[in-house]
């Protein structure tokens, strides 16, 4: 059978080198009878069984995740490699510039501990094996990835979702696949070769991507602005999906090619997180999947650069973990939940949002509380520690520059933070998200993100750009805020009065380029797709103290 990749030669490369067969059986994990065996096998998969006195050490410890990054030049140039060395990158969330990016090297003992059977988990429980067929869609990459040269030495350069997946392939060697970038999702030739695959048993992409097909006035839109390109295609496939169009027109055209996508790729487990998905999306993919509602079948997965395959639903026995949005912790690091200034072991902590923290050997050295910027919800209602599917970025400066509105003041020698998750001294902002998403509701507006300014030491001013709208004062916005039933310590500050409102109309930040340029900036690889993310929350704060 057929195999469709965007680049076969880092594929080749992959298999002869990194078919690796995990440390330890992941259907194991399943059978953990307590939290105390589920700490007992953390401890031996991250490498920490013989680190002297732990328990104490993550009580106190931090590890800013930049201590596991290399200088990549300085680091291909000192080191000797019998095989071509993974180089991934991270995807300049915090900063455009690609010179920036942090390194990571994935020595074949940490593919074996921590990638190889987290990823052999995912994959395994959906249904992957020797005898069918994947359809994988990775981000586009930077400009320098796939097999390089560095003064003689070899090398592979990724984003770590692509070399993940591209591990998935190595290990189980379906009998065929499509590997391919989300932006070829609309391309006639990938379409037709999806529709050649047989027994397709898994689809990885995102759901926005898979929406791409779902939502037909998308596929419509998406197919006619390819089009032109067919004219250097050679595929049979391709081209006879071109005549349908031509014969048919596109209206027809575009119904019929969903129909056959649907059929073709319903049968498999979609393998996504759906934390994106609001009603009319999930109706969409229903439909596109033949799915009932209260009947999906999908893996929800967390996955990170710095800490490897984390966390899966693993619907092994049945979707019900997958459908409540929740996740198994995969005994291979050991995770702690730092909330204000207090750490526990996952293990310990009650139904909690906080900072995730992991420990585990790297490169022969224990590193303890790696801190990754991420905030989990701990859902401790199992023998293997659960955290809901809704993965947040806690705070963090930006390095790149932002257009805040002229209309706003700002304080002199301010930064800027972004995030999902803030803690303040007297207020904490859970889910910015479920805040913008919340007032875009009441209010009717259609803005992006909102912004906070500290005014002082003890005062904030939180500015929703609803005017025009449904709520055009900040009184309204008030009202709404505190007779909603969730973000209780926001709504203390706005009844204490130390957190004040203020409607603007227009958006209160915009970046610097259109954001088409932009887009096609990054699908060039000349920046990093974490740029592409407009956050839901800006937090403005005078440095000065």
């Amino acid at each position: 059978m057929p195999h469709f990749d965007f680049d076969i030669k880092t594929q080749e490369i992959i298999n002869r080198n990194y078919s690796i067969k995990p440390d330890t059986n992941w259907k194991n994990w399943l059978k953990l009878n307590s939290s105390e065996e589920f700490i007992e096998y953390c401890l031996e998969n991250s490498g920490l069984l013989q680190t002297s006195e732990i328990f104490e050490k993550i009580k106190n410890t931090h590890t800013n995740s930049r201590e596991l990054s290399v200088e990549l030049e300085e680091f291909l140039t000192t080191k000797s490699f019998s095989k071509p060395p993974i180089m991934c990158h991270t995807s300049g969330t915090t900063n455009s510039n690609p010179s920036a990016l942090k390194w990571f090297y994935l020595s074949t003992p940490l593919i074996k501990r921590l990638w190889a059977p987290g990823m052999k988990a995912i994959f395994e429980s959906s249904g992957l094996d020797a005898n069918s067929s994947a359809v994988i869609f990775v981000p586009s990459r930077m400009h320098f990835d796939g097999v390089n040269n560095h003064n003689g030495t070899k090398y592979i350069s990724l984003y770590s979702s692509e070399f993940s997946q591209r591990l998935v392939l190595a290990m189980f060697k379906p009998k065929s696949y499509i590997f391919y970038p989300y932006r070829k999702v609309f391309d006639l030739e990938i379409m037709a070769s999806i529709l050649q695959l047989d027994d397709v048993s898994v689809v990885s992409a995102p759901a926005a991507t898979i929406l791409k097909w779902a939502d037909l006035s998308r596929l419509k839109s998406g197919i006619e602005k390819n089009l032109h390109s067919l004219e250097t295609y050679h595929d049979k496939k391709a081209l006879k999906l071109r005549k349908l169009i031509e014969n048919k027109g596109i209206d027809k055209a575009a119904r019929l090619i969903q129909d056959e996508l649907s059929e073709k790729i319903s049968p498999a487990i979609l393998i996504f997180s759906i934390s994106s998905l609001n009603d009319s999306k999930w109706e969409l993919i229903r439909t596109f999947m033949k799915w009932e509602k209260g009947k999906e079948r999908f893996t929800n997965l967390y996955v990170g650069s710095e800490i490897g395959p984390f966390a899966s639903s693993i619907p092994l026995n049945g979707f019900e973990v997958s459908r409540a949005n929740k996740m198994y912790v995969f005994p291979l690091t050991l995770p702690v939940i730092k909330y204000k200034n207090e750490r526990k072991l996952i293990t310990e902590t009650d139904e909690i949002t906080g900072n995730l923290l992991i420990s585990r050997l790297h490169n022969s050295i224990p590193q303890i509380n790696i801190d990754i910027g991420d905030v989990v919800s701990v859902k401790n209602d199992a023998n293997i520690p659960m955290i809901g599917g809704n993965i947040s970025r806690g705070e963090f400066t930006l390095k790149y520059n932002i257009k805040v509105n002229d209309k706003i003041h700002t304080p002199p020698n301010s930064i800027i933070k972004a995030g999902d998750f803030f803690s303040f001294e007297n207020f904490d902002i859970e889910s910015s998200r479920n805040i913008l998403n919340f007032l875009k509701k009441k209010c009717s507006f259609s803005s992006d993100s909102l912004l906070l300014i500290k005014e002082n030491k003890k005062n904030w001013n939180l500015i929703v750009p609803a005017k025009g709208g449904k709520c055009n004062s900040s009184k309204k916005v008030k009202e709404i805020l505190i007779n909603w039933d969730a973000e209780k310590s926001l709504k203390t500050g706005i009844i204490e009065k130390y957190i004040n409102v203020e409607v603007l109309d227009g958006e209160v930040v915009n970046f610097l380029e259109p954001r088409e340029t932009i887009v096609e900036k990054v699908r060039n690889g000349r920046y990093p797709k974490g740029i592409l993310k407009k956050w839901p929350l800006y937090v403005v704060e005078s440095q000065e103290k």
